[in-house]
């Protein structure tokens, strides 16, 4: 019940912070995309217009473990390469000649993974997990191999809730617009680590807790910052 999640969530709130916290922490914006004003506000939008600028950042995390210090990158979108979502694709079908014209209007391009990795000194060989709080419209495949590409991040393993995993190798039509065609295609099992439950990462300065809701494995990256506990999840911050 609500009341239970409320106790719930304070519990966990106390646990955290009693627990150490990430050797860095920093978001950089990636893109910004068009998302349907309804889907975004949901009941409490009533304005004219039909879409509203989803930013897409990326979260650089680095905690103490047992085995040293680990990097983890979080909503590492490689969205030069998921224009193919069908929600996107249609988009562009429907701007027709007009397209080059809203791609500059309507795509805000700011930076990509590997650049705002380099302009902090991370190597991609220094990334040592991904992960996403759910996979619509990511595109898998450069970053951890697969369909004839070659790791970029050759020591990542991908962390992900079981239920997203699965449920995105077996889409159903409704699902279908919002996952990016052939985005985990040949991703080695060997590079996916699944999770059946919220996690603690290393000593405890970041977890990954279980929020099923806007999908059926989504979950949210919590860090215990200098700034107090930072959450992501589900496009929000």
């Amino acid at each position: 019940n609500d009341e239970g999640v409320r106790e719930a969530a304070q519990d966990f709130r106390r646990d955290m912070l009693a627990r150490p916290k990430v050797r860095f922490y920093k978001s950089f914006e990636l893109v910004r995309v068009p998302y349907p004003s309804k889907f975004g506000y949901l009941n409490a939008f009533a304005g004219a217009a039909p879409f509203m600028h989803l930013c897409n950042r990326l979260f650089v995390i680095q905690f103490d473990s047992a085995e040293g210090v680990k990097t983890l990158l979080a909503s590492p979108s490689d969205w030069e390469h998921q224009r193919s979502t069908p929600f996107f694709a249609q988009l562009d079908a429907k701007a027709g000649a007009l397209g080059p014209v809203m791609d500059g209007l309507v795509f805000k391009k700011l930076n990509t993974v590997l650049d705002c990795l380099a302009s902090i000194g991370l190597k991609p060989e220094d990334v040592d997990y991904l992960t996403y709080d759910h996979l619509h419209t990511q595109n898998l495949t450069r970053w951890l191999g697969g369909e004839g590409h070659e790791a970029i991040f050759p020591n990542a393993k991908l962390l992900i809730m079981r239920e997203e995993w699965e449920s995105a190798q077996a889409l159903i039509p409704w699902q279908n617009q919002w996952y990016c065609p052939g985005g985990i295609a040949g991703v080695p099992e060997s590079r996916v680590q699944l999770l059946d439950d919220s996690v603690f990462l290393g000593d405890g300065a970041v977890a990954l807790v279980r929020t099923k809701g806007h999908t059926e494995g989504n979950h949210s990256i919590v860090a215990h910052t200098d700034q107090g506990l930072l959450v992501t999840s589900e496009n929000g911050v």
